[in-house]
């Protein structure tokens, strides 16, 4: 039984997917036919998993009961940092953490390497996902977000900014983190400090930059493709030689 304790972020109302979202999460809709979140909570059952934390919002009475439910009474007013911290009373000491977006999968081998990470605040890190950004949309660089970082510590240095070239991106953040037991007082007072300026509405890569701004060390997790993300209804319609 894996020591770990899992969040899935899965408030969000998902409007760029409707009309699969018009009566049901994000995380519910279907993939292959089977709900998204559902990739996650079968990984995570075939490795051992047992404390698994859903923060839902938007129709969350109907997220899966094999997992506790924590609500995001705001979510239409708040984003995904306010959702995680919704559940901080669940957030201790005694075990690592790992925060994953309800609108992912990802393959066994994804989840193998952020459990294999050593370092107190990891993030997935796609090393090619340009290749895959090009199967989503003409435009590589419309959706993307900017990542540096020191190629041979894998030191995140920069997180989340709109990139103006290819150059500006050395790898693509998933939605996909991992925080040690020992870090865990950091990482809350840290939320405590961002709160203080911004928004509710702050991005998660907000945060992450601001941990960087902070010194707080994040360290990038390098994959190759093996993961998916639906944002979109073209996203739905993407096979998956992986899956």
């Amino acid at each position: 039984m894996q020591n770990t304790k899992v969040f899935i972020l899965c408030a969000g109302e998902g409007k760029r997917l409707r009309p699969y979202t018009e009566h049901q999460p994000k995380c519910m809709v279907p993939y292959q036919g089977k709900p998204l979140v559902e990739y996650q909570l079968d990984l995570f059952a075939q490795q051992g998993f047992r404390d698994i934390v859903l923060i839902g919002g938007y129709q969350y009475t109907l997220l899966p009961k094999q997992a506790t439910v924590v609500v995001n009474p705001d979510y239409a007013k708040t984003n995904m940092v306010y959702s995680l911290f919704c559940a901080q009373e669940q957030m201790d000491e005694s075990c690592d953490w790992l925060i994953t977006y309800g609108d992912i999968i990802y393959h066994a081998s994804v989840l193998q390497a952020m459990l294999n990470a050593k370092e107190s605040i990891a993030v997935a890190t796609d090393v090619d996902w340009q290749r895959y950004w090009e199967r989503r949309m003409e435009d590589p660089l419309k959706d993307a977000e900017t990542f540096r970082w020191d190629t041979q510590t894998h030191r995140i240095a920069e997180i989340g900014k709109k990139p103006k070239t290819l150059a500006d991106i050395q790898g693509q953040y998933i939605g996909f983190i991992k925080v040690a037991a020992q870090h865990t007082k950091t990482f809350k007072q840290a939320y405590q400090q961002f709160l203080s300026v911004h928004s509710k509405t702050a991005y998660m890569t907000d945060f992450l930059q601001f941990l960087i701004d902070q010194n707080i060390p994040l360290y990038g997790v390098p994959i190759h493709n093996h993961w998916a993300e639906f944002d979109t209804v073209q996203d739905l319609s993407l096979t998956l030689d992986w899956l």
